[in-house]
């Protein structure tokens, strides 16, 4: 078996955090989303990484941090949203360059979660399987692709309903018998961004596929608000630099914060929050807030939106 992370997309939703910097790169209680992914999967699995040329470097860099693993980078030659050709493509053009012919782990790269993957691993068979989160509410399904199942058999799909038949939504977390992958290199050249129709193809072909739930938390981190709420529901100590602690600055830290140690933080309340390289922060309350890279915020009673930016949504100095 071989494992393969997609981390080659652009994430625009997440702008200005992502506009130099791959999410699954983004901090989570004190590592990139990508690192708590790789310290689930079983050791003995190799691990591939797919990127864009755009973010190679850095994850090769990151790569260097995990040398104890069989970790191989993969670039697919996309330098910006423009340019690439989805993600099952993705997926396809991995399994043909690197000539995968065995079964198939395959993972968002955005995925948060708090299960160890042998738990999903330990359940399939020979059938293509999926991970799905009971979200709980029919609402909350409406803005997710819906698995509807029969016991653990897949029987429909609906895609971000108007009105969904179960709040079962399917994660970006699939197992790949080796027999199957001719067909997702079929599905690629068909629906080249539409991972979850691999699956709509399995079921138009008779092809029994599994679906699988586990206790715990996960989150696909699509937006400002769920990468902070993946940042506070890790529920991680206090990932704080040592010499903002100092009592002379006169700051106070609570709940779940992460603090880069660059950040430049004076007499403020800094509660459940990101703060980003390069930000300064003085004399401020800041709560359930992502402070962006070299963001500059001073004197303010209370700072409390979901992302305070130095640049606009287009990525422009404002």
């Amino acid at each position: 078996m071989k494992a393969l992370i997609l981390a080659g997309g652009f994430a625009k939703r997440l702008w200005p955090l992502t506009l130099d910097k791959a999410k699954p790169l983004l901090p989570v209680a004190g590592k990139p989303v990508i690192s708590h992914i790789v310290d689930k999967i079983p050791s003995d699995v190799s691990i591939i990484v797919s990127t864009n040329a755009a973010f190679a470097d850095d994850f090769h860099e990151w790569r260097d941090v995990h040398a104890n693993r069989d970790i191989t980078i993969f670039v697919e030659p996309a330098q910006s949203e423009g340019t690439k050709k989805g993600a099952l493509a993705a997926v396809a053009l991995a399994i043909r360059e690197l000539g995968i012919d065995e079964d198939l782990l395959l993972i968002g790269g955005d995925n948060f979660f708090t299960f160890p993957v042998t738990d999903f691993l330990n359940k399939v068979s020979t059938q293509p399987a999926i991970v799905a989160h009971d979200i709980g509410d029919r609402e909350e399904a409406k803005k997710y692709g819906v698995v509807i199942a029969d016991g653990h058999r897949i029987q429909g799909f609906q895609e971000k309903p108007t009105q969904p038949l179960s709040t079962l939504v399917g994660a970006c977390f699939y197992f790949f018998p080796h027999a199957h992958l001719p067909a997702v290199l079929e599905t690629a050249d068909d629906m080249p961004d539409r991972l979850g129709g691999i699956f709509e193809r399995f079921l138009e072909r008779g092809v029994e596929a599994h679906v699988f739930s586990f206790p715990g938390y996960w989150n696909d981190i699509g937006s400002f608000g769920a990468y902070l709420d993946a940042h506070v529901q890790s529920g991680a100590d206090l990932d704080i630099p040592s010499a903002l602690l100092n009592d002379a600055l006169g700051n106070t830290f609570e709940g779940v914060n992460h603090i880069d140690p660059t950040a430049k933080i004076i007499g403020s309340r800094i509660c459940d929050s990101i703060v980003l390289p390069g930000a300064v922060i003085e004399n401020c309350t800041v709560e359930s807030c992502i402070v962006d890279r070299d963001t500059e915020i001073m004197d303010e009673e209370r700072v409390n939106e979901i992302i305070r930016a130095g640049v606009d949504d287009a990525g422009r100095p404002s």
